[in-house]
């Protein structure tokens, strides 16, 4: 009987190997630029993020993925928190 693709050891190990080694889609110094341009604290950016102290580290060693990336955009820009509007 052939071998499943999910029950297969060695491509289990090769997919979260690959997904360790992606890259971030906001570089490490940018993330770090942000938090130098708005003046945030790691503890700051962790509130405001709603994100722990250690993922804001860990941000700024390896880059931040995209959904930070945009909200690090909106922070920056000075916009609120979208609330549905009134129709």
């Amino acid at each position: 009987m052939d071998t499943l693709a999910f029950d297969d050891p060695e491509r289990q190990l090769t997919e979260k190997t690959a997904n360790k080694t992606r890259r971030a889609a906001m570089p490490a110094e940018e993330f770090c630029a942000w938090l130098k341009h708005v003046n945030f604290s790691e503890r700051h950016a962790a509130r405001t993020l709603q994100i722990s102290r250690t993922t804001v580290a860990k941000y700024r060693q390896e880059g931040a993925p995209a959904h930070i990336g945009f909200a690090c955009a909106a922070i920056a820009l000075g916009m609120p928190i979208w609330q549905r509007g009134t129709e």
